[in-house]
């Protein structure tokens, strides 16, 4: 889906690109259970789409993590594979 929120303000275009990346993450992330390779490369491809988009970093944490149904909610990823997740999302921001 093609979106970007520095051209183009309309609330409702954002919701339902963000309604697709959420889907589309989600489905990512079920099919990666377990295979850390793979849920990294899931995580890669939600902050490739979310920057293109130009979503914040605020907002791009809160989708993955904090908002409610937030991302690894929906996908009922294991503990396990919720800490890979995390570590792929903060090495790819270069927070560790």
């Amino acid at each position: 889906m093609n979106y970007n929120a520095a051209l183009d303000a309309s609330p409702e275009k954002h919701a339902a690109f963000t309604a697709w990346l959420s889907t589309e993450t989600v489905n990512a992330l079920q099919a990666a259970r377990g295979d850390k390779a793979q849920l990294t490369a899931a995580i890669t491809e939600y902050l490739r789409l979310a920057t293109a988009a130009s979503l914040d970093v605020e907002e791009i944490e809160d989708l993955l993590g904090i908002n409610e149904p937030c991302i690894m909610d929906l996908a009922g990823l294991s503990d396990d594979d919720e800490e890979i997740v995390v570590d792929a999302f903060e090495a790819a921001l270069g927070l560790h």
